[in-house]
């Protein structure tokens, strides 16, 4: 499956979204596209990479870029074209899945060209799972952001399952103090790229 979806706007603020599962049926991807809209609403452009549709094979250095996946190429155009990410993980035994880390593994492909990685943009993070051991997601995926030079936001996000209400393909948080965590989260990341973009 190839991701079609890009930037277009040269105004907006670009925010990129990494999350969710390879399941077809995915809570975390349903809580990143609410994390997105909440971004929309806030004037921003978003894309989202998402980790079923990526299908990524392991992250293996050895091949140029040249000889890695379709997709691999697409989301490096993304994260090159994006002013700031948001990034969320389901909460496998305590910390990211095999699929998220891999997704910024392979993001190493970039290493050593202009503007690669995170490059000092803001990167908002989030979780599905409750504050237990979806603790430990947001921990994991702050060091790999920040090994990735990406400036993480203040604020975190970790919904539980009865603060996330389904109805269909789409999801809702509906507790209101973590929905309001969530618009601070995307209210910091819009900000921070904004001030970014000001400064050239």
């Amino acid at each position: 499956m190839t991701l079609t979806e890009t930037f277009t706007s040269t105004d907006r603020v670009r925010i990129l979204g990494i999350g969710g599962s390879v399941r077809g049926v995915s809570r975390n991807r349903m809580l990143t596209r609410f994390v997105l809209d909440l971004a929309e609403e806030q004037g921003a452009e978003t894309v989202f990479a998402d980790a079923r549709a990526l299908d990524l094979p392991v992250y293996n250095e050895d091949l140029p870029l040249e000889q890695q996946p379709a997709n691999l190429h697409w989301l490096i155009e993304q994260i090159k074209a994006a002013d700031g990410f948001v990034i969320n993980s389901p909460n496998y035994h305590g910390t990211i899945t095999g699929a998220i880390k891999n997704i910024l593994d392979a993001v190493h492909i970039m290493h050593g060209a202009d503007g690669s990685y995170f490059d000092g943009r803001p990167v908002g993070l989030f979780s599905y799972g409750g504050a237990g051991t979806s603790a430990n997601v947001i921990n994991a995926l702050y060091h790999s952001v920040r090994g990735m030079r990406g400036l993480v936001v203040p604020t975190t996000v970790n919904v539980a399952r009865d603060d996330f209400h389904i109805e269909g393909d789409r999801g809702t948080i509906v507790t209101e103090s973590y929905l309001k965590r969530a618009q601070n989260l995307v209210h910091e990341v819009i900000d921070l790229a904004q001030l970014r973009r000001s400064r050239g």
